[in-house]
């Protein structure tokens, strides 16, 4: 029979917590019941047998959670045919597992062994967890446990305890929010509307280093803040504050009142607003700025404006509360982000009627970095330079270099930096998170043998290996690709290859091979290496649309021949931009020129800037007439004002049609 394994594209849950339980850990280093194959030494389990036939394990799970995925490799050694292993959760007899059929390859000794992984899905909701093992029958059978993997289903972050990952499947609420009987929401009462996950309950406000996300409808950790500043909170320093009035400006040292919040500066009326000038050393960073604004004697909506510099633009506050006690109020809170120059001349103004007063306290001023954790921003996107303890890698920063990367003095290399014009179509198999080796079939075919979860071998875990003693068919096929003109193939590959007991006179038969094809090309065979790791780097001219890439091994008689990938890393070398067929990466290797709207002669219009995934010529930002990228505007129109990397239309409106900036606008008769 012909037995078949898919490669499809790495599946990532999000929320997955990993709880590995190997044979380093604290719980067992002590264990005598530890056991080695003789024939793979690499192999090692924890064993139960009939000196012991129970083993439990006890573990934390701090996120909320309605359900847990639990994964364990079993490996089963002697008589395991139709001898059921039971699963305990909770000390609660919840499955019982078992093998029907006889799939053993001899890897570990003489006996007849198998490796299996377990997988279910359970209902849980607690913290603690103990997952138990046990043997009914323990006659002539080992049980080998390893690399047990339990992966929480989350709740919805604004939930305690649910009963799914949406935010209308809570049952209970993080502190202060209370639970819709109508949607099953968890909502933060209007007088605390913040939902802060870093505090995990309802706030007046988001604290000084989140900002309010609209789309989640919740306080977010912001970890690209810089310069924080703090002003009028429980100290009141007006160094470099003033107060504008008909263009004329004066101290604020007297300007401080006592409120129901506590402390205030003002009471301003509506003729005066207040200055302060904010010296910003980076470049492409934002200003952010927010305050506590106090409305007194009116309650009419007020108009709240922030100026920077050139730019006077209309706030519309976050939230407001209406005191209406003896010294009532209206209270607004406001959070307003702007592009920053290297001295930042703020503004801040409250227009309503006459009888207006207004005051303010709780200012934070700071900086937004392109990246977190970055000394030195390229674009309002890439960090060019990072702070000391951190490496940059493709515009970040990060502590440690990603996987397919390496360490030349302060910057991590992608491997697609090592050629020109080169991304990456597939990354897959380079962690040995189970739930990464979950596939799905790609393409229907009459027999098929789906090895979803992988071997776990000497540290790694192997798309493949030793689970696989028959025919094995790896298969994936890419659609659609951009315009290229190579193909690179990066991957491990180990085999394991076992003679069966030959008759007496038989010769050892040759070795097994694997072989690599693309497009149904033969592209190279790979000698079986028992328990040896071969490091395939393979260059193939290819220029297609569609790319099929496929790996076939089919034992020789009175063998156990099987093998396993890791680390697959499938590159293709691009062609110029703009380019639809090419030999090489250059503009003069282009066979075939894209012909579209907003492109001439090879290159984007005026206002355009190129974009490889798309393939095509993507508009800058409103306004601007050369960018670096959809975001950060170098040069702006000529009708348009240009602060940092942002272009601005003032005391006009941008047409709907042409985004021209149109200051007079012609009323029609």
């Amino acid at each position: 029979m012909m037995f078949f394994l898919v490669i499809f594209s790495l599946y990532t849950n999000m929320n997955a917590l990993k709880v590995y339980q190997e044979l380093n850990d604290i719980s067992l280093t002590q264990s005598s019941n530890i056991m080695s194959c003789s024939i793979l030494p690499k192999i090692d389990y924890y064993y139960l047998s009939q000196s012991q036939p129970n083993v439990n394990y006890q573990m934390k799970i701090r996120e909320s959670h309605y359900a847990v995925d639990i994964f364990v490799d079993f490996y089963l050694i002697d008589e395991y045919i139709n001898k059921p292993i039971n699963i305990l959760l909770d000390n609660i007899l919840i499955d019982q597992y078992s093998v029907e059929n006889d799939h053993s390859v001899p890897f570990c000794n003489i006996l007849p062994s198998q490796i299996s992984t377990y997988f279910k899905t359970y209902t849980h909701y607690q913290q603690e967890l103990n997952l138990g093992f046990q043997l009914e029958n323990t006659n002539s059978f080992t049980l080998g446990i390893r690399n047990i993997q339990i992966i929480p289903k989350q709740c919805h972050k604004s939930c305690s305890q649910c009963i799914g990952p949406e935010k209308n499947q809570c049952k209970s609420c993080n502190l202060g929010a209370q639970l819709s009987k109508m949607t099953n929401e968890c909502k933060c009462p209007s007088i605390t509307p913040y939902l802060s996950l870093q505090q995990n309950q309802c706030l007046k406000k988001c604290d000084s280093n989140e900002y309010f996300d609209k789309v989640l409808e919740m306080c977010i950790y912001d970890d690209k803040i810089e310069q924080m500043q703090f002003y009028f909170w429980n100290t009141y320093d007006f160094t470099g504050w003033s107060m504008m009035e008909n263009g004329k400006a004066s101290p604020l040292d007297s300007k401080q009142y006592m409120n129901m919040n506590g402390k205030g500066v003002g009471q301003f009326f509506v003729s005066q607003s207040i200055n302060y000038k904010f010296n910003n050393v980076y470049n492409y960073q934002l200003l952010r700025i927010r305050a506590d604004i106090y409305i007194f004697k009116s309650q009419q909506q007020p108009e709240i404006y922030v100026q920077v510099d050139k730019i006077k633009k209309l706030v519309s506050p976050l939230h407001y509360y209406n005191e209406t006690e003896l010294n009532g109020y209206l209270l607004y809170h406001i959070d307003y982000t702007i592009d920053a120059l290297s001295i930042s001349n703020i503004t801040i103004i409250v227009i309503s009627n006459q009888n207006l007063q207004w005051g303010i306290n709780q200012i934070i001023i700071n900086t937004i970095n392109c990246q977190a954790n970055c000394n030195s921003c390229l674009t309002k996107l890439i960090c060019g330079v990072c702070k000391i303890g951190y490496y940059l890698y493709k515009g970040k920063c990060v502590t440690i270099c990603p996987n397919y990367s390496t360490l030349e003095g302060l910057v991590c290399k992608d491997i697609t930096e090592q050629y020109q014009l080169t991304t990456y179509l597939l990354r897959a198999f380079y962690d040995n998170l189970i739930i990464n080796f979950m596939v799905q079939n790609t393409k229907s075919i009459t027999t098929f043998y789906q090895n979803q979860f992988g071997t776990y071998y000497n540290g790694v875990r192997y798309f493949g290996g030793l689970k696989d003693n028959s025919n094995q068919y790896f298969f994936k096929q890419f659609n659609n690709l951009p315009p290229h003109y190579n193909i690179i193939l990066q991957l491990n590959v180990i085999t394991f290859e076992f003679t069966k007991l030959l008759p007496k006179g038989k010769q050892k038969p040759q070795p097994n091979i694997v072989s690599i094809f693309i497009d149904n090309y033969q592209t190279k065979n790979i000698q079986s290496m028992n328990d040896q790791i071969q490091l395939l780097n393979i260059e193939h001219k290819h220029s297609f649309n569609n790319l099929t890439l496929a790996m076939i091994s089919v034992p020789i008689v009175n063998t156990y021949f099987s093998f396993g990938i890791s680390n697959i890393n499938i590159m293709i070398q691009r062609c110029y931009p703009l380019c639809r067929s090419c030999i090489g990466p250059n503009q003069n290797d282009c066979t075939e020129w894209i012909i579209e709207q907003n492109s001439q002669n090879q290159t984007c219009n005026i206002g355009y800037i190129f974009d490889m995934e798309q393939q095509k010529c993507l508009l800058c930002p409103i306004g601007c007439q050369k960018c670096s990228d959809q975001v950060t505007c170098l040069k702006c129109e000529d009708s348009f004002i240009q602060q940092g990397s942002s272009c601005y239309c003032l005391n006009g409106y941008i047409d709907e049609f042409t985004f021209d900036c149109i200051v007079n606008p012609i009323n029609p008769l």
